[in-house]
């Protein structure tokens, strides 16, 4: 609409007051402020009309203050505004005639002003219909004025109950009174339906165009039909008694809705809120635009999550996830969102949880994720395509992590993942962790990041718990170790991981259970430096029964009193086949470097594949009251024989290799280098 006569000269008196400001020297300073009231408009009595002087500017960047009036009103009106000092006033044009409204800007020194025209005439003959009793009978809202689809085509003025089938057609406009509502009760059917196009949508506004300012659709109705389809909700969200959380569309439990191409904007609070046992038909192709003071834009339970297909928008929020398990014993896939869990989630019976390329989880404080009793996770990113687990703040063991146990043969798998926050408390045991194996927990791990844990990276100690894949991952900042693992995943772990910046800069290995498979086990140590293997558990010891090959550069710590031990068990034949270089030797060396602080290396079978080349075994040989210590014993009890060349034995409590004196030629030496050996080098008993 044009501007009047009055404001246009406004305008021209304001352009000319630009050039009339001059300093000493004579030179025009140009004033940077430029005020715009906005359009003129034309509405009927007795509505509130909203003002809007955003479009006012500085030149210069700087902030302004507003201060509106109304400059001329009609005889005997009352009018007044609102919020007079902010862009958007607006006051209720309580009379017919013509409200001329005045915007004045400042900063400093400088004003800038402009004026908007208000036309208020009588109501038409055809009048928007007002609702203020309950809806008792089915009833359909029809378009009274499809000329014009911004007009008010319907009022409610307080909350009311549908307990009948309400059928709102294309065009039409529903506005609410402040705190208006509308409930669906459990007899009650709701199919708000438009059309493609602005003029055939569905509009459930406010009468006052504020967020918060009408309360929403409580919805009891179990009925199928039930819809919001290419409708538009605005100005919702006022605190009311209906529901404790303040919510646009609230679905009560055992209530249906499907909810398509739909448009939830300049609401309060959530959009949308599904009680645990409410269903979801369909929700498809909807834009929401959320409350950024709440940082949710629905909340719903996880067993709902799915329904919400790609191509939905959601902006200034995410999706909460209110309830616990995933247990229907099907293959669930979320899609390519924003999630914030607010309880634990726990993934049980069969279950799968399917996370695609860009998905994002934030945990709750305290929180975890739990696959159990055949329950899995799939998450499947790409490269640089993360599917990112992390805390609802970036805080260091700020969620528990990632328990997984009792996989059965639905193993879990990460490919491009980030878990990042992890570690609170512990998932089981003691010790925190930020992925955590359980009993017979199955899972492979591949290219993720596992970042900032309070804790330890990985654990996958208890029995059964495997790790079937360990490619290139990288694990830094844990306040713990990187990793945790029983003797039966040492050989999975992938040589190019990355492990940096963490408290413990050591691969702990629970020794609980022997090395026993009836294929070559191979640890295959790290791409980088100050890595070591550290043998420690219930069971500090290392028992060999099968056979073992350590490559170049591989360093095993051990704990004091333990020891190694190579047999021969369950038909099994052990055995260490330790070959490193001139460049890398292979290291066995006590935890604190303590000379005698752990007993050493007992080989008690004949073995040929016990070699070692470039060898270094430090700080064994702990004394032994009424016997004999060595940092390396070759038995007799069966008899037992090593080969060793280019090596180094040091810093023994005793001695520095014993053999029984029959069984001199079991022992194989070249080469060997003694270092702060207090007895014998080779002792011979």
């Amino acid at each position: 609409m044009k501007k009047s006569i009055s404001t246009l000269a406004g305008l021209l008196l304001s352009i000319l007051a630009i050039f009339s400001c001059q300093n000493d020297d004579g030179e025009v300073i140009i004033n940077p402020l430029s005020a715009n009231a906005g359009q003129d408009k034309q509405t009927t009595v007795s509505i509130s009309v909203s003002l809007d002087g955003s479009a006012s500017k500085d030149s210069e960047g700087e902030t302004f203050e507003y201060a509106w009036s109304i400059k001329t009103k009609p005889s005997g009106s009352t009018a007044t505004l609102k919020n007079e000092d902010t862009a958007t006033p607006d006051f209720v044009a309580n009379m017919v005639g013509t409200y001329v409204v005045e915007l004045e800007i400042s900063r400093d020194n400088w004003t800038s002003k402009d004026e908007a025209k208000v036309t208020v005439s009588e109501v038409a003959t055809q009048q928007m219909v007002i609702i203020s009793e309950d809806i008792t009978e089915d009833r359909v809202l029809t378009d009274i004025f499809p000329e014009d689809h911004t007009k008010i085509d319907y009022l409610i003025t307080k909350p009311i109950k549908s307990t009948a089938k309400l059928a709102i057609n294309p065009g039409v406009r529903v506005a609410f009174a402040e705190n208006a509502a509308m409930t669906i009760t459990s007899t009650g059917t709701f199919i708000s339906e438009g059309g493609v196009e602005d003029e055939k949508k569905v509009y459930l506004v406010g009468q006052n165009a504020t967020p918060g300012y009408w309360a929403g659709i409580l919805v009891q109705s179990d009925d199928a039909q039930n819809m919001v389809k290419y409708t538009e909700i605005n100005h919702a969200g006022a605190e009311n008694e209906l529901y404790s959380t303040e919510a646009v569309l609230f679905m009560e439990d055992f209530s249906k809705m499907s909810i398509e191409s739909s448009r939830f904007d300049k609401n309060k609070g959530l959009q949308i809120y599904v009680a645990p046992n409410a269903e979801i038909n369909s929700f498809v192709t909807n834009y929401f635009n959320g409350d950024a003071a709440v940082g949710h834009v629905i909340a719903l339970p996880a067993h709902e999550v799915e329904k919400i297909q790609p191509g939905n928008q959601f902006w200034d929020g995410d999706i909460a996830v209110t309830t616990t398990f995933l247990d229907n014993g099907e293959v669930i896939v979320w899609g390519q969102y924003i999630y914030t869990l607010l309880e634990d989630l726990k993934i049980t019976d069969g279950t799968s949880l399917e996370l695609p390329q860009y998905v994002s989880i934030k945990v709750s404080q305290d929180k975890q994720i739990a696959a159990m009793n055949g329950g899995a996770i799939k998450a499947m990113g790409g490269d640089g395509k993360w599917v990112e687990f992390k805390g609802v703040e970036n805080v260091s063991g700020y969620w528990k992590g990632i328990f997984i146990q009792h996989s059965g043969n639905n193993p879990s798998k990460f490919e491009y993942a980030v878990i990042r926050n992890a570690g609170s408390s512990p998932l089981a045991g003691n010790q925190p962790a930020s992925i955590h194996l359980g009993p017979y927990g199955v899972a492979s791990i591949d290219y993720t990041h596992i970042n900032e844990g309070g804790g330890d990276g990985i654990e996958a100690t208890s029995e059964g718990a495997q790790l079937t894949s360990f490619i290139e991952n990288q694990i830094r900042g844990q306040v713990g170790y990187p990793l945790a693992v029983s003797t039966m995943n040492v050989g999975i772990i992938d040589y190019y991981t990355y492990f940096t910046n963490n408290g413990i800069p050591k691969v702990r290995v629970d020794g609980n259970y022997p090395i026993a498979s009836d294929q070559e086990t191979v640890w295959p140590g790290f791409n980088h430096t100050n890595m070591s293997y550290h043998i420690k558990g219930l069971s500090k010891d290392l028992v060999v029964w099968s056979g073992l090959k350590l490559a170049e550069g591989v360093v095993i710590e051990m704990e004091n009193d333990a020891r190694i031990v190579v047999e021969d068990a369950n038909g099994r034949q052990g055995y260490i086949n330790a070959l490193g270089s001139a460049d890398k030797h292979i290291v066995f060396k006590h935890t604190n470097e303590t000379a005698g602080g752990w007993y050493g290396i007992t080989f008690s079978n004949s073995n040929t594949s016990n070699t070692f080349d470039y060898v270094e075994v430090l700080h064994g040989g702990k004394p032994v009251a009424n016997s004999f210590s060595a940092n390396i014993i070759i038995d007799n009890s069966p008899q037992s024989s090593l080969t060793i060349s280019n090596s180094i034995i040091g810093h023994s409590g005793q001695h520095g290799i014993s053999i029984y004196n029959d069984q001199r030629d079991n022992l194989t030496d070249t080469n060997i280098n003694y270092v702060n050996v207090p007895e014998s080098n080779v002792y011979v008993w």
